[in-house]
């Protein structure tokens, strides 16, 4: 048998007679009547951590209420929700709930209460509208009677309502990334970052535009980071061209970076997609050595010394170009050499024009040198300083007498001397 709504109340009037705080008043009047909303927006994207905050408002009324002073008073309202559990579910939505049942205490007729509940919206969660379970379980007066002027007897009765809390996932543009190549980026060095990826979400962005950026702590920094889209459907690939960076602190190994696309979606609102991170491989960082050995001197003397360079690093040197610091007892006019294209493990002789003073200490020097060279992005860069060794060795035999002042002067002039002696000579035969 079916009771309307009147037929209801009417049951309500005769049974429950329940008071308020006030003595002298009686209240008749219908249970709690509960509602739940979501307070402010109930859009969320898709992978994403949001917190819902879920309103709990009591909307049951007083029927009827009298004055006698006869009453006794009374402390609950039959229209008071008393300690309301709140429980959101997941119901057959793309979401976790995280938070488990809240206490919200006791709600009044025409009161409301809110509790925050963390959900995770799935990963590739679709776009739609979702339903979530609230169930509410509280205690509400059910019956009061009265004994006689001081006494009363509640009964309490519980109740489990659940209500539909609805959710939307909105559409968003999402990055799944195809490819990421990397051509002669190295320790130290510039290349090019060549990115392919897809547009794996259900919107379509306007104005969109592929963005890299930095990782906190990688030694990888987009030198040139943006590239323009335009529109990107559900579904399209587009490949992008990034300039990236190499710091000399990069040993060799694979750094992240992190790609998004920045749109105006379908609400005309500008939003950024969900980071993703790649990981760019850098090599190791070009370097060389001199690999010949000391070079031998003598002082006073001028001369051509030969420098060997090796590349020992992972990449090519472009168009390297050397150079030697001439420094006491040396000097040099000629104190540059070009070497050319050096690929790993290749050497490259430079050839110096350097004289050294007479008063040169007789021992081993190391002569400053390095390398200018052109990454394959043709920034120019130089080397470590590294050593050109060179030994100033004292002349023996021939060669100290020839070398030496006082020597060369009486040779002078025993040359002399015996040229005027055959002159004589040949003059007297003559006569």
């Amino acid at each position: 048998m079916k009771f309307s709504r009147t037929a209801i109340m009417g049951i309500v009037l005769i049974v429950c007679l329940c008071a308020p705080v006030m003595a002298a008043e009686k209240v008749i009047s219908g249970p709690p009547d509960l509602r739940v909303s979501i307070e402010g927006s109930n859009e969320y994207y898709p992978d994403t951590m949001v917190t819902i905050p879920v309103k709990v408002e009591n909307i049951g009324t007083i029927d009827y209420s009298s004055q006698n002073l006869a009453n006794v008073a009374r402390e609950d309202r039959p229209n008071t929700a008393k300690n309301v559990v709140v429980t959101l579910g997941d119901g057959n939505a793309p979401v976790s709930v995280k938070t488990d049942s809240q206490l919200a205490g006791d709600i009044t007729g025409g009161a409301s209460a809110e509790k925050s509940f963390a959900v995770r919206i799935n990963d590739g969660a679709p776009a739609g509208t979702y339903v979530l379970p609230v169930t509410l379980e509280y205690t509400y007066l059910y019956h009061a009677e009265e004994f006689s002027n001081d006494a009363l007897k509640y009964e309490y009765r519980t109740k489990t309502e659940t209500f539909p809390l609805k959710i939307i996932v909105k559409p968003d543009v999402r990055v799944t990334v195809l490819s990421a190549d990397v051509t002669e980026l190295n320790a130290g060095t510039e290349g090019y970052l060549a990115v392919t990826v897809q547009n794996s979400g259900q919107d379509t962005g306007q104005q969109a535009t592929l963005v890299l950026s930095s990782v906190s702590g990688s030694p990888v920094i987009p030198t040139d980071g943006s590239f323009f889209i335009g529109e990107y459907m559900p579904g399209e690939t587009v490949t992008a061209n990034f300039k990236v960076a190499a710091s000399t602190d990069a040993s060799g190994s694979s750094y992240p970076v992190n790609i998004a696309i920045t749109y105006e979606n379908s609400d005309g609102d500008k939003v950024t997609s969900k980071l993703v991170t790649i990981g760019v491989p850098v090599g190791g960082e070009i370097t060389f050595e001199v690999v010949s050995e000391s070079y031998m001197m003598h002082p006073a003397e001028k001369g051509t010394i030969e420098v060997v360079y090796k590349n020992t690093g992972d990449a090519i040197a472009y168009d390297a170009t050397s150079r030697i610091s001439a420094v006491d007892p040396f000097t040099s006019n000629d104190d540059t050499a070009y070497l050319g294209d050096m690929a790993p493990g290749e050497t490259a002789t430079a050839y110096y024009q350097v004289s050294v003073s007479d008063d040169a200490t007789i021992k081993a020097y190391g002569m400053d040198t390095e390398i200018r060279y052109k990454d394959s992005l043709k920034n120019s860069i130089i080397s470590e300083p590294m050593k050109a060794k060179v030994t100033i060795e004292s002349r023996s035999g021939i060669g100290t007498m020839v070398t030496n002042p006082i020597v060369l002067t009486v040779l002078l002039f025993v040359i002399l001397g015996a040229g005027y002696y055959l002159y004589q000579q040949r003059k007297q035969k003559q006569k």
